[in-house]
This record gives C-alpha cells, sequence and structure tokens, in this order.
C-alpha cells in the first residue's frame, strides 16, 4: 500500500512539472513556426532538398504543437475527432516526416503498399502518433542492414494490416511481456510510453498491435485494423 502511495505521489508531482513544461514549450514552438513560415515565403531562393527540410521541419512543429494539445486535455473528456482515414497516404506523411533522422543515419525506409484498401474511420492525429513512434523505434534499433521496410495488405475479409520491419538489436525474451507497459523502455533516455501509448490509442479503435522479434536479427511489428461496413 505504501508503495502504491508513494508511486501515485510520484505521478501528481510529474503531471504538475509536464503542465508546467508545456507552458514553457509554447512560447518557443510558436516562435519556431513563425520563423519556418517566414523562410518559405522566400522558397525561390532555395534548392529543393532545403525545401524539403524546411517542409519536414514544419511537419514537426506543427505535430508537437498537436501532442502538447492532446497532453493538456488528456484529464478532460473530449468527443473523438474521427474520420475517414487512408493508411497508405498517412504512413506517407509519418515517413516524410522521419525521413531526416532516417537519412543522418544512413536508413533508407522502403514502402509495399497494397492498392485499393480501403480507408478506416480513425482520428488521424492519434494514427500519426503511433506510426511516427513505431518508424523512429525501428530508426532507433542500430541496423545492421540500412533498410526498413513498412508494408499495408489485406488479411481475410475484415482485416488491414500495417507492419513495419527493422534489423535492430531485437528485443529480449524476457522483456516480450513488459513491451507495452508504462515506463518500461530499454532505451537509455527512453521515457518508457512510447508503445504503451500506441497501444491504448489503438485499444479505443479495437485495432491489436503485435510483435516478432529476434534477438541481433531485428523486429516486426504489426497493427491490425477491423474493417468494418
Amino acid at each position: 500500500m505504501e508503495k502504491d502511495e508513494i508511486f501515485s505521489n510520484r505521478l501528481s508531482i510529474l503531471g504538475k512539472l509536464a503542465a508546467s513544461l508545456i507552458h514553457e514549450i509554447r512560447s518557443p514552438l510558436s516562435v519556431i513556426k513563425m520563423n519556418l513560415d517566414y523562410i518559405s515565403m522566400n522558397d525561390s531562393k532555395f534548392s529543393d532538398d532545403v525545401l524539403e527540410s524546411i517542409n519536414s521541419c514544419k511537419e514537426s512543429v506543427t505535430r508537437m504543437s498537436y501532442i502538447i494539445s492532446n497532453f493538456s486535455s488528456f484529464a478532460r473528456k473530449v468527443p473523438k475527432d474521427d474520420e475517414l482515414v487512408s493508411i497508405n497516404e498517412l504512413t506517407q506523411v509519418a515517413v516524410k516526416v522521419a525521413q531526416i533522422e532516417a537519412r543522418m543515419l544512413g536508413i533508407q525506409i522502403e514502402c509495399e503498399f497494397q492498392e485499393n484498401i480501403p480507408p478506416i474511420r480513425i482520428c488521424k492525429d492519434k494514427l500519426l502518433q503511433v506510426f511516427l513512434n513505431l518508424i523512429y523505434n525501428a530508426i532507433e534499433s542500430k541496423n545492421k542492414e540500412k533498410n526498413i521496410y513498412i508494408r499495408t495488405y489485406l488479411k481475410e475479409k475484415h482485416s488491414l494490416i500495417w507492419e513495419i520491419q527493422d534489423s535492430g538489436i531485437g528485443i529480449e525474451e524476457t522483456a516480450r511481456d513488459k513491451i507495452f507497459s508504462e515506463f518500461y523502455t530499454n532505451k537509455e533516455k527512453g521515457t518508457g510510453l512510447g508503445l504503451n501509448v500506441c497501444k491504448s490509442i489503438l485499444d479505443e479503435y479495437d485495432a491489436k498491435i503485435d510483435f516478432e522479434s529476434q534477438v541481433n536479427v531485428g523486429t516486426k511489428f504489426f497493427i491490425t485494423f477491423p474493417i468494418k461496413d
């Protein structure tokens, strides 16, 4: 019982600290966005590579703003902002945002999309958060090969599969049951919230996340979305 109280107090302190940090982050984030918008007004002066970097930065700032707003409203009951979403198109957006970090590590993200996949009804921003989390995890997994593969395909009549495969360090057998738990991480600077948040978001929409992994060979994560008539 005493341990539960200590943990509860720690979470309360963490929540207050996070609220304070969000307040401090919002202002510089707005300045960054304004400056990026200003630079974009002079796009004729820049090469295509520079413009791609600027646009990727703008998309990342938008993502950060969404995450901050989402965190701020975490304790409030808000209606779902669902819409029909193309999994292939949203994956391309996520890949575009993550592309710069991948290139810095010499990693190529290969997409293999099945065509004519039906859209699903879901919150686009939440699903983008899931995709980005899994893509960045794959990029940071110390890949031996320099390719990461993302695939979409239909399985049977009522399932849509999204999968990502890396050639990284893999997941130890002892970690398999903990991987989606709160605050569990094997990263030196990880928070242990990424996969837990992904699972929570997917649970809202009856989607399932699972994985296959082999130590020093790589990991493949699967998301199974139900297709509803």
